[in-house]
């Protein structure tokens, strides 16, 4: 945008303050009239940005700050927060804005919006409703119905009193998450610590308090109560009931965490007149689920909804480039670019293969240690059988020595008998047959003790080999453990090589892009060296010096996108592979120096380093890795 043209645009919005006021936005409430004399009202959320800009931003932090909080939906993170309207603040300064519905919406506002509607449409009218308890119980499409009525209506009949950003009129719609819960935290109104609280209210003494500011089980009685009631106080911004009376549904889509997630239903923000004090906080949310498993709309009695005014993005009334170089300033503002993370916590690779790899990694534990018990037991079994083994093995050998022992006192017996009929000695006979008569009786006695523990044994013998068969069944069950382990470590070692690919390719196509933007900023600096030669007019080389420094600027964003978002110790064979590309295709060789140059930047980026716009415009010519033969 020239001098002269900004000139002319400050001077129109100037003159446009005093004869068109509605051009603006308000920097108060905003009360809008409704049907059948309802009204509703929307209080300013005042940023802090420079409203002079066309885009700007700030970061926020959403999730709790408690740091016992394990919580997966309410993690800390950080994202961005920008405004739809311009307007003074406090301090008289043009600040960026969006508008936040001062309560929840009330039945009677339903009503009278929805009578109007079915008036319209020639529908059934639904009777008169003057309730002020919170509007509950919606589906989101009845809800995105009523948006579109109470849209057409103010359009039709309340016009003017919809603020604007330039030529781009107020809408109404539901809240963003992120506008939400910066209001919920009272914004710019309190300061950083009790912004940082789990609720921001205090006492008289600046300490963290919730009575007389929300309708929880403990001030409500179990019971909902009516929207701005006079018997709370609103909070540091102006809104009622942001965490209690009733849960309110945002146009945020659930995950894990608020960028980049897996996506679910509509997030629902704060608590509600059954929540309990001490679980009643700002980073309070969870996920809208509107059906039952058998098919039917699940109606939330404890969820309502507020309402956001908004403008259309490409409406304001700037020019094609207005825009374009608004944007570009707004990638060169801190709050525009991506700063570089901590090296690695960022990578895809790094984020890809935790993922992917978390729960193959704990099953892979908890095979490694089956494996260890089973291999105990198969051990302990084992030795059990041998020792089993060994034991049969000695009382077999006991009994056939017993049993041919008796067998020889058998034999020794008939032949004293026969001894005793030849030589008729009868009482000598009869003193050697008693003697023998108790040795068999000893040795009859002693044989069925070891029948008896041959039996045991015997059944010993089964155990051992039903324990045998349970050593073979643990043996199957280690082997099937270890080729799940084997399998379970080959997917994980192809899932590693396929992200490794994959970064490569994303690596490889930022450092492309990154190359030839430098490649083509030191071109144009090079034709302007060329013409302050043959002349000192600087219009000669004013587009190249735009030029050079677009590109400087993408260059720049290129870098810190390969900081953040690709694995470092991928870059030097990256750079290999495309420098030799560029070689073999005769591709100018001053851009393959400026792989040199790119790979000192990402490395200063990685250290910290900002790599500022102006420093590289300055010393891009005079850069060691540039310097040689000078190709266009």
């Amino acid at each position: 945008m020239s001098k002269y043209s900004k000139l002319f645009t400050a001077l129109f919005l100037f003159v446009f303050s005093f004869v068109s006021p509605k051009l603006f936005a308000s920097s108060g409430t905003i009360t809008f009239k409704l049907p059948d004399n309802a009204s509703i009202k929307f209080q300013p959320i005042f940023l802090g940005l420079d409203g002079n800009k066309v885009f700007a931003s700030k970061r926020v932090k959403l999730g709790s700050r408690e740091g016992g909080d394990s919580n997966y939906k309410e993690r800390l993170s950080t994202t961005n927060l920008g405004g739809s309207f311009v307007s003074k603040n406090d301090n008289g300064d043009q600040d960026w804005l969006y508008y936040l519905g001062q309560t929840e919406v009330s039945q009677q506002q339903w009503n009278a919006v929805m009578r109007w509607w079915q008036r319209q449409n020639k529908l059934t009218v639904e009777p008169e409703n003057k309730s002020q308890l919170p509007q509950t119980g919606k589906t989101p499409a009845e809800i995105f119905t009523f948006i579109q009525a109470l849209n057409l209506w103010m359009l039709k009949n309340d016009r003017d009193a919809l603020p604007k950003n330039g030529n781009a009129i107020a809408y109404v719609r539901l809240p963003t998450e992120v506008e939400w819960a910066y209001a919920a935290r009272g914004g710019n109104k309190v300061s950083h610590d009790v912004f940082d609280r789990p609720y921001p209210y205090v006492d008289e003494n600046g300490n963290e308090t919730l009575d007389g500011y929300e309708w929880d089980r403990g001030s409500s009685g179990n019971h909902v109560k009516e929207v701005g009631s006079q018997y709370i106080q609103p909070n540091p911004i102006g809104l009622y009931d942001m965490l209690g009376n009733v849960e309110e549904l945002t146009y945020g889509i659930f995950g894990q965490d608020f960028l980049f997630a897996r996506f679910g239903g509509l997030v629902i923000r704060g608590g509600n007149y059954s929540t309990d004090p001490e679980d009643l906080k700002v980073s309070l949310r969870t996920e809208y689920d509107g059906y039952t498993q058998d098919g039917n709309i699940l109606r939330l009695k404890k969820v309502g909804f507020r309402l956001a005014l908004g403008s259309l993005v490409s409406e304001t009334g700037h020019t094609a480039d207005e825009l374009d170089q608004g944007y570009d300033e707004y990638l060169s503002s801190d709050s525009g670019v991506t700063q570089s993370a901590a090296v690695g916590k960022t990578s895809l690779s790094q984020q890809a293969i935790n993922d992917q790899l978390s729960h193959s990694n704990s099953e892979r534990e908890r095979l490694i240690e089956d494996n260890k018990s089973l291999r105990q037991q198969n051990s302990n079994i084992e030795s059990k059988f041998v020792t089993l083994q060994g034991k049969l093995e000695q009382k077999t050998n006991d009994l056939d020595s017993t049993a041919k022992e008796l067998e020889s006192e058998r034999s020794k017996n008939n032949t004293l008998t026969k001894l005793a009929d030849i030589s008729s000695i009868e009482k000598k006979f009869n003193i050697i047959n008693n003697s023998k008569d108790l040795e068999i009786t000893r040795l009859h006695s002693e044989l069925t003790n070891l029948k008896q523990k041959v039996n045991y044994q015997g059944v010993a013998l089964i155990n051992a080999e039903a324990s045998q068969k349970q050593v073979l069944s643990l043996q199957q069950e280690v082997n099937d453990a270890d080729r799940r382990d084997n399998t379970a470590n080959f997917e994980i070692e192809k899932n590693k090589k396929r992200i490794v690919v994959a970064e490569k390719r994303l690596l490889e196509a930022l450092t492309r892009v990154a190359d030839y933007n430098l490649f083509s900023a030191w071109r144009n600096l090079e034709i302007i060296k060329k013409k302050r030669q043959v002349s000192n007019n600087p219009t000669l080389w004013r587009v190249n010096q735009l030029e050079a420094k677009n590109m400087l600027i993408e260059y720049r964003r290129y870098v810190i996108q390969i900081v953040d978002n690709t694995d470092y110790t991928l870059f030097p064979e990256v750079k290999a592979n495309l420098a030799r590309w560029l070689k073999d295709n005769k591709v100018s060789n001053q851009q393959i120096k400026g792989l040199n140059l790119l790979e000192r930047h990402i490395k200063e980026v990685r250290e910290g380093k900002y790599l500022e716009v102006n420093d590289l415009y300055k010393n891009l010519l005079n850069e060691p890795e540039m310097r040689g033969s000078n190709e266009s």
